[in-house]
C-alpha cells in the first residue's frame, strides 16, 4: 500500500462526457427493492434522470462507500430521510464525476466539468451508485487539482465532516495541540491534515501498524496505535501542559484518560454515532452530524487542493460489486472505500 494514490483511475470513453451523452435512455444503477442485507442489492437497469431547474445531470465515474450505505441498505436511516422510501431505492450519498446536462437556470457548471457532489438523505431522490445522477446545482463542487476521481469521490461526506470538526466545533489554530483519535479512518486522516493546515499540533492514535505510519506520513507530530499502547502516557508527553482540543472518531472506552488531559477551556467533539465521553463543567463540548459536514464541503474541497493533502483510498470495488465493499467497511481499513462506476 503506498501513500500516493497510483492507481488508475476510470476514464470515461469520449462519448460518455460529450453533448448528447445521455441519448441512451437507460444506464445500469445498484438498486434494493426493500430494505435488508446485501443480498436485497442488485444490479438494474434503470431510466436516465433528466435535470429539472437548478439541477445538474451527472455521468458518475466514481462513488464513495461508507458506513452509511450499509445503514441505508438496512433502513436505519431511514426515519430521518426528507421523505418515505421510494423503491427500487438507489443509494449513494457521494461520488464524482462529469456534467452531462444542466437544468434551467444553472449557470455554474457546464458539460465536461469534473465535480464531486453530495446528496444527502434524500429520499425518493436515487443517488450516486449509478451511471447518472441528478444533484442540485448548490451541492456539487469542483473536483480539487490533486485528486483523482475516486479520491474526490470520498471527498464530501468525512471531508465536510472533518472540516466541520476542526475549523468550526474545535476552532483549531497555530500551535494549539490537537488530539485526533481514529486518525487513519475516513474523518480522522482528513481532520489530522486540516489541523495541521492551520497550524495545530497533532497526536495521532490510529488503527494498527499500518494506521500509524498512515498518520505519520500525512504529518502527524506523533503517532501511536491505539490498540497496543496506553494513551495517558502519550498524553503526558505530547502535551504535558494539557490538550487544547480533542476529535473522537471512534468510541473509546478510556476516554475520561483524554477530558482530563484538556485544558481548562479546552474543546473536544464527536459525530453522531459516536459515545459521548465523560462530562466535565470547565470545558466545551459538541457533537455534530451530517447537516452540520454539509455546510463545510466546500472548505473542505478548498483545503483538498493545498499542498500537502492526501485523501487515502485503502480499495476500490466495480459497482456490481458493493457486497464486498460492505464487507471490506467491517474489516480493517485506513482511509475510505469507493466503488467504480463502468
Amino acid at each position: 500500500m503506498t501513500f500516493d494514490d497510483s492507481t488508475p483511475q476510470p476514464t470515461p470513453a469520449a462519448d460518455d462526457v460529450a453533448p448528447g451523452a445521455v441519448a441512451d435512455e437507460t444506464m445500469h444503477a445498484l438498486a434494493f427493492p426493500r430494505f435488508g442485507g446485501p443480498d436485497v442489492v442488485s444490479l438494474v437497469e434503470r431510466p436516465i434522470p433528466l435535470p429539472g431547474p437548478g439541477q445538474a445531470l451527472v455521468r458518475v465515474l466514481s462513488a464513495g462507500f461508507g458506513p452509511w450505505d450499509v445503514l441505508e441498505r438496512e433502513g436505519a436511516l431511514a426515519p430521518f430521510a426528507e421523505g418515505a422510501p421510494v423503491f427500487p431505492y438507489v443509494p449513494g450519498a457521494e461520488g464524482a464525476g462529469t456534467v452531462v446536462e444542466v437544468g434551467v437556470g444553472v449557470q455554474k457548471w457546464r458539460e465536461g466539468d469534473r465535480v464531486c457532489g453530495l446528496l444527502p438523505l434524500r429520499s425518493p431522490k436515487d443517488g450516486f451508485h449509478a451511471q447518472f445522477v441528478v444533484v442540485d446545482a448548490d451541492r456539487l463542487w469542483p473536483v480539487p487539482a490533486r485528486l483523482t476521481l475516486s479520491q474526490a469521490a470520498a471527498l464530501p461526506v468525512d471531508g465536510g465532516l472533518a472540516m466541520h470538526a476542526v475549523a468550526v466545533a474545535l476552532a483549531a489554530g497555530p500551535g494549539d495541540a490537537v488530539l485526533v483519535f481514529g486518525a487513519s479512518g475516513g474523518i480522522g486522516h482528513m481532520a489530522l491534515q486540516f489541523a495541521r493546515q492551520r497550524g495545530a499540533r497533532v497526536l495521532a492514535v490510529a488503527s494498527g501498524a499500518d494506521g500509524v505510519a498512515l498518520a505519520e506520513r500525512l504529518g502527524a507530530d506523533m503517532a501511536i496505535d491505539g490498540r497496543r499502547h496506553a494513551l495517558a502516557p502519550a498524553l503526558r508527553i505530547f502535551a504535558p501542559d494539557g490538550l487544547d482540543a480533542a476529535l473522537l472518531t471512534a468510541t473509546i472506552t478510556d476516554a475520561g484518560a483524554i477530558v482530563a488531559a484538556l485544558r481548562p477551556g479546552g474543546r473536544i467533539a464527536w459525530p453522531h454515532g459516536v459515545t459521548p465521553p465523560p462530562a466535565r463543567d470547565d470545558i466545551a463540548v459538541a457533537a455534530f452530524g451530517a447537516s452540520a459536514g454539509a455546510l463545510q464541503v466546500h472548505a473542505a474541497c478548498r483545503a483538498a487542493a493545498r499542498s500537502p493533502f492526501h485523501l487515502h483510498i485503502d480499495a476500490r470495488f466495480p459497482l456490481a460489486d458493493a457486497a464486498a465493499a460492505a464487507r471490506a467497511i467491517g474489516r480493517h481499513h485506513l482511509g475510505r472505500i469507493v466503488l467504480d462506476v463502468p
